[in-house]
């Protein structure tokens, strides 16, 4: 931490006097911020109109396309840009991307950017309806293409320029951390992570005098400075900018007491809840008529990504069906010519928010599998068919879910669907075994690709299908697909 935090102590070499910069640090760091928003705000302005400008030379002159109607007047699309570019940019800013980066995640900006100039294309395209098509669409296509990418590439240089700026010791913002328990520490390693974030924390502050040991303490070589009845004071010396609230809920007392003394602190005072003994899915604040609640746990498939995700699964599934559709009907064949019984075998199954539905498989069991046991199957299970068994080895057997993710019932991956009795089973048995039901069941998944199918430890599966619910992605989601072709096929464990 030595070499991360404390290194960070200088702005450009110079150390200010520890009363001038309490006094005046605040007030500018506040300036600074609204002068970096106000600056993002003048450069997203000149690059939406010119966007739009750019859009309109290179349909009409750039790209070489046929205009039947002829080339409209250029003032036209002067006066429609001087409309459009405020309201782009207050749809923007509706995504919250003016608002202070510093500790944000760039993707989640980008996206921002993708999901605002989507919304401004789609008013763009519904001026172009009133305005009778003397707005071209093909000029709106362009304008959302350049607009997305330069506004993107703006903020990746300017994340790039700040970055690299924190790095050498300048615009860094002077911190003190309330606490020494398990928050305190975990805030501490998110911030020695990330020394671009320009965070130089001067010290700890204790609940009480009891958590400040003999002889002095530390944490990551940060000095614990005092205890939160010094706060104000500490605050003062060390010019402290940002105090982060970073207390055991047993601590609340303290915590109380520290609000209160940091009523009138021109300091920005952030709360870190306490949820290291909760298993956090997709953790965030949201507003509940003013007040500010703590969602710990809800599904990752939310909003976007769910449109994300279910736009991949019907994608894949539907041209999966088609692609496949003759190796289906051979396999239809040999599981009718192999045994008598119907081709396909229905199961209930437990989705997505403990929903049931119908699973689908081809049939790879005798007609009365079920009443010689209903449990999972095993090497050499004896209920098997001579069909059944090479399609159990090869997992063709699972091919007619595709048509459960068409339906929207599964996902191509996410945890495997139980049945209802082994689900009530094992959510009495396997502590948070139910959260993996926040996400659609999959025809695959990362406990799958890990070698854990068939007969295999329930927990080691489960702890592979939570890790799956929080790290969740698309990407994730292609990986373990291909994962799936190169090791589920010729897996063991598959029988």
């Amino acid at each position: 931490m030595a070499g991360t935090i404390a290194a960070c102590g200088r702005a450009g070499g110079a150390v200010w006097p520890l009363g001038r910069l309490f006094h005046y640090s605040p007030p500018v760091f506040a300036r600074s911020r609204q002068l970096f928003a106000t600056g993002m705000f003048a450069v997203d302005a000149v690059t939406i109109a010119g966007a739009w400008l750019g859009a309109y030379y290179l349909r009409f002159f750039g790209l070489g396309l046929d205009a039947p109607l002829g080339v409209p007047p250029l003032r036209l699309y002067l006066w429609s840009g001087a409309v459009l570019t405020p309201t782009a940019l207050l749809v923007l800013r509706s995504f919250r991307l003016y608002r202070s980066a510093r500790t944000g995640r760039l993707g989640f900006e980008l996206l921002g950017v993708v999901q605002g100039m989507v919304v401004v294309a789609a008013i763009a395209g519904v001026g172009s309806f009133f305005a009778r098509g003397e707005l071209s669409r093909v000029v709106i296509a362009i304008f959302f293409l350049l607009a997305t990418l330069a506004l993107s590439t703006v903020r990746v240089v300017a994340r790039a320029v700040l970055s690299a700026m924190r790095r050498s010791g300048h615009n860094l913002r002077h911190v003190l951390v309330v606490g020494t328990g398990e928050p305190a520490r975990m805030l501490l390693k998110k911030i020695r992570r990330h020394p671009d974030f320009g965070f130089r924390v001067h010290g700890l502050i204790a609940a009480d005098a009891a958590d400040l040991g003999q002889g002095g303490r530390s944490l990551y070589d940060v000095p614990v400075l005092g205890v939160v009845a010094e706060l104000p004071r500490l605050a003062e010396e060390h010019g402290a900018e940002i105090i982060y609230l970073a207390l055991e809920r047993r601590e609340w007392e303290a915590e109380a007491q520290a609000l209160a003394l940091l009523a009138d602190s021109t300091a920005a005072v952030l709360l870190v809840p306490d949820l290291s003994q909760a298993f956090r899915l997709n953790a965030t604040v949201e507003d509940f008529d003013g007040m500010p609640v703590v969602l710990v746990t809800e599904s990752p498939e939310q909003g976007w990504n769910a449109v994300v995700k279910r736009a991949f699964d019907l994608v894949c599934s539907g041209l999966g069906l088609l692609g496949i559709a003759p190796v289906l009907g051979i396999i239809a064949l040999l599981v009718k010519l192999d045994s008598p019984g119907p081709v396909f075998y229905a199961q209930e199954r437990v989705g997505m928010n403990g929903r049931r539905f119908r699973m689908f498989k081809f049939r790879s069991m005798r007609v009365d599998a079920d009443t010689r046991g209903t449990g999972w199957t095993v090497k050499d299970d004896p209920r098997r068919t001579r069909t059944g068994s090479t399609l159990r080895k090869l997992s063709l057997d699972e091919l007619p879910q595709l048509w459960n993710v068409l339906c929207g019932d599964m996902s191509l991956v996410g945890p495997r669907p139980e049945q209802p009795r082994f689900v009530e089973e094992f959510r009495g048995a396997i502590p948070r075994y139910m959260l993996r039901h926040h996400v659609k069941a999959g025809m695959t998944g990362w406990a799958q690709v890990n070698g854990l199918r068939g007969d295999t430890p329930l927990e080691d599966r489960i702890r592979y299908d939570l890790y799956y619910v929080q790290h969740w992605s698309l990407w994730f989601d292609v990986r373990i697909l291909f994962l799936t072709v190169a090791r589920v096929f010729r897996d063991a464990s598959a029988y």
